[in-house]
């Protein structure tokens, strides 16, 4: 898989979350306005909003590990020569594809626990609660598998080697956008 080809992926993602996040306001302020409006609801609106939520945490965590913009503590690490940044990388990546496949596996378990569970309210299985699970874990080890690939065979650069963002960088790089839009 080229990086132009997770690239396209990853806008495609990017869009795909800006409309869940549409569709989950919509829900819940609609049944807002009708609740406290005309003492009324929408039952259903707020059962798929909770879906729509837990989807958007898993796909928002696979396009943060994409980006490297899990906040993290580096302060040891960038202090480390640059054989020492290698090897915390490679063993970061080691560690998260364990936690991916803990996560593969448990989600797996889950999805065929609750697959004949319906939703009380819109009779959805409840399976689709854990799916994102899997989903999450197959992508971001896939993510790390490239990162690894490009670390062994391609040379990594010190962006490469950063795997996670300060939040001192978060805030630079939001002023500095925000002087840009001025």
């Amino acid at each position: 898989m080229s990086i132009s080809v997770v690239g396209r992926l990853q806008r495609s993602v990017e869009g795909l979350l800006g409309i869940m996040l549409a569709v989950m306001v919509v829900l819940v302020f609609g049944n807002v306005v009708l609740r406290y409006g005309f003492n009324t609801g929408i039952a259903v609106s707020e059962e798929v909003a909770r879906y729509i939520f837990v989807w958007m945490i898993f796909i928002g965590a696979i396009v943060a590990v994409h980006e490297h913009t899990h906040l993290g503590v580096d302060s040891l690490v960038r202090r480390l020569p640059r054989k020492g940044k290698l090897v915390c990388a490679v063993i970061s990546d080691l560690l998260i594809l364990v936690a991916m496949w803990l996560l593969l596996k448990g989600s797996w378990t889950q999805t065929l626990i609750n697959y004949p569970t319906a939703s009380p309210v819109s009779g959805i299985s409840m399976a689709v609660l854990y799916i994102p699970g899997v989903i999450a874990s197959i992508s971001m080890s896939i993510l790390l598998l490239l990162h690894l690939y490009q670390i062994f065979f391609k040379g990594a650069t010190e962006e490469d080697l950063a795997l996670s963002v300060s939040s001192e960088e978060v805030v630079n790089v939001d002023h500095v956008n925000d002087s840009a839009n001025k």
